[in-house]
């Protein structure tokens, strides 16, 4: 007599399957699969997270300003953003009170300033001085390049403060421990996702050797380790509002990008403390998640520094003057060094010349990892025409790695991406798959993919396959005590 046969487990058992197993089991059953992927990421893949207690999502490039204006960074004195407001109404013919209804996508305002403080560097190169008019426009463009660099920093860390939850914790469910992840994005969204699952170390993950860390303490490491490994990699390409460096300002001398400790080249990680830290000023404020600040990013230790980065030079002094509009009281003067978030701001010439090592040594490891890729997903990454460096990347690598990597690109009107791209450089991939779509239902055409995913790992597996096994029975078992409790209940009636 034949056995009976046994009805097939359905998809949506073997996707309760595969998102029950712990992360560090679908790290071992992933590590069995071929193919490596590298993982690319724009605005648009941070664009859904809008878990902060105003509602308000991470900005876009076009919506920077609108995002702005609706976040704590405009509202009173918690962010110093006076340049701004008085440029916009000397250069833009924008009021103080009509700039909530301004907006403008940040990438042209940047670069709109960027280009006038090249003009104005070259008029005084020929002439050897400029005019007063002139002087006069260097310092107001000079100011706003220098303020925009805080106000970037603060939209992201106001609009990303809150529960870590987001969409990159569904992506992690699904991606090899061998994958890598590049990233043109300031936030920290990815980062805090990272550590979440367990398998990824801000101490080492970054691909960047910071020289102190600030986790409730400045240290040398944070506490704890990974709980399985993988070679998870987050390099970010364009910087972090977490990564600082001392304060950072242009000099009007030589309209250069310049540093209060120009002899130093080191970057420090903010990763989170719940107490005080000494900042500019003392103004310090509380109530952020981890990775995430006030305006005033805290001070660095003086005691990280040797004493002839942080002297005056020979025949100088330090002057320190604050007017008291902030308090009625006078400030308070905490120690340590002033310092700036470390971002490359959306501008053409991406120059950052005091940490063209960090930044430097970041594109070489994006550039290896994604020649050793099978795959490599974009996701929310537009090229714009500022970012000229990454789409010579993109096409660097498909030349090098001719037929041979499988590439996608994620976004809404993906078409105009792929031309970006261009017809030349996209014939040399593999494959090229365009999904016309955003980055959360992407994610669900990912999902749709889980169940196969697991019955795979089943059927290379015994010890997976008896686990798949023992939920199913406890599933079927509790099942039939539902439905005999349920005709008990019937049958009393």
């Amino acid at each position: 007599m034949k056995k009976p046969r046994r009805a097939p487990i359905d998809d949506h058992f073997m996707q309760f399957c595969w998102f029950s197993l712990p992360p560090s089991a679908r790290a071992k059953i992933l590590a069995r699969a071929a193919g490596k992927t590298t993982w690319i990421f724009g605005a648009g893949a941070s664009h859904h997270y809008n878990l902060n207690r105003f509602g308000v999502q991470v900005p876009l490039a076009s919506g920077f300003f609108e995002a702005f204006n609706q976040l704590p960074t405009s509202q009173g004195f918690g962010a110093h953003i006076g340049p701004l407001i008085s440029f916009l109404e000397h250069y833009r013919g924008v009021s103080p009170d009509r700039v909530a209804m301004w907006n403008e996508n940040i990438e042209n305002f940047m670069t709109s300033i960027e280009s006038k403080l090249e003009e104005l560097k070259a008029k005084k190169k020929k002439r050897g001085r400029l005019s007063a008019n002139d002087f006069g426009d260097m310092f107001s463009y000079a100011t706003v390049f220098s303020n925009m660099n805080f106000i970037f920093a603060n939209v992201l860390n106001e609009s990303q403060n809150g529960a870590s939850t987001s969409l990159y914790h569904m992506l992690l469910e699904t991606c090899g421990p061998n994958d890598s992840f590049i990233t043109f994005n300031w936030d920290t969204l990815l980062d805090r996702a990272l550590t979440d699952s367990g398998g990824w170390t801000p101490q080492e993950g970054y691909g960047v050797r910071f020289a102190s860390i600030l986790d409730g303490t400045w240290k040398n490491k944070i506490g704890g380790k990974r709980q399985y490994k993988t070679n998870w990699k987050l390099l970010k390409l364009h910087g972090s509002t977490n990564w600082l460096v001392p304060y950072l300002g242009i000099n009007f001398q030589s309209l250069k990008y310049i540093s209060i400790v120009p002899k130093s080249d080191r970057v420090f990680l903010y990763w989170h403390t719940s107490l005080p830290y000494p900042t500019h000023n003392g103004r310090w404020r509380g109530g952020y998640a981890p990775t995430c600040y006030g305006y005033y990013p805290p001070n660095i230790p003086g005691r990280l520094f040797n004493r002839a980065e942080i002297s005056a030079g020979p025949g100088k002094v330090f002057l320190r003057h604050t007017p008291r509009l902030f308090s009625p009281f006078p400030e308070s003067s905490d120690p340590g060094v002033p310092s700036s978030p470390l971002l490359i701001t959306p501008v053409r010439q991406k120059k950052y010349d005091m940490y063209a090592s960090t930044i430097g040594s970041l594109w070489k490891q994006a550039a290896k990892n994604m020649e050793t890729a099978d795959r490599i997903v974009i996701v929310g990454y537009s090229f714009p025409p500022t970012d000229v460096r990454t789409i010579a990347l993109v096409r660097d690598t498909l030349r090098k790695r001719r037929g041979e990597i499988q590439l996608e690109v994620v976004a809404p009107g993906v078409k105009e991406i792929l031309g970006r791209i261009g017809d030349d450089a996209l014939s040399l991939a593999k494959t090229v798959r365009p999904f016309d779509m955003t980055f959360d239902q992407y994610l669900e055409h990912v999902g749709s993919n889980v169940a196969a995913m697991m019955r795979a790992a089943a059927g290379a597996s015994k010890e997976v396959q008896n686990w798949v096994m023992t939920l199913l029975g406890l599933s079927l078992s509790t099942a039939e005590q539902r439905a005999a409790m349920h005709r008990a209940a019937h049958d009393r009636k």
